[in-house]
């Protein structure tokens, strides 16, 4: 049996140019559509957004403003990023900016070690 890939970390600016890649991305939730499954997840600081697809992890435990981490592979759908979620959790009062950091400080020790898993 094959296992999906580990989502790579990206912002969602960053990985809105990625296909069939498995990404990590973490935003606000904007939207949510339970009907449709489809929720919307937006960078704070940049205000764009990505379209999530949902069907695997409805229903969905949180409200609109609440912060999110999505892992799934993005696809695009009518020329749109769509993000097929396999796991979708509230990360409500995540320092956003700490997070930042210490991602950038992961990224710097893999790769002086020769390593890239992120």
């Amino acid at each position: 049996m094959d296992l999906p890939e580990c989502g790579r970390v990206h912002v969602i600016s960053s990985a809105l140019s990625l296909d069939k890649q498995s990404v990590r991305i973490t935003g606000r939730l904007t939207q949510h559509d339970c009907i449709n499954r489809r929720a919307f997840l937006s960078d704070p600081l940049t205000r764009v957004s990505v379209c999530v697809d949902t069907t695997l992890t409805e229903p969905l435990g949180g409200v609109v403003g609440s912060q999110f981490q999505v892992i799934g592979r993005l696809e695009q759908e009518d020329r749109s990023p769509v993000i097929r979620a396999r796991i979708l959790r509230c990360v409500d009062g995540l320092d956003l900016l700490m997070y930042d950091r210490v991602l950038k400080a992961q990224l710097q020790h893999l790769r002086s070690r020769g390593t890239h898993l992120i």
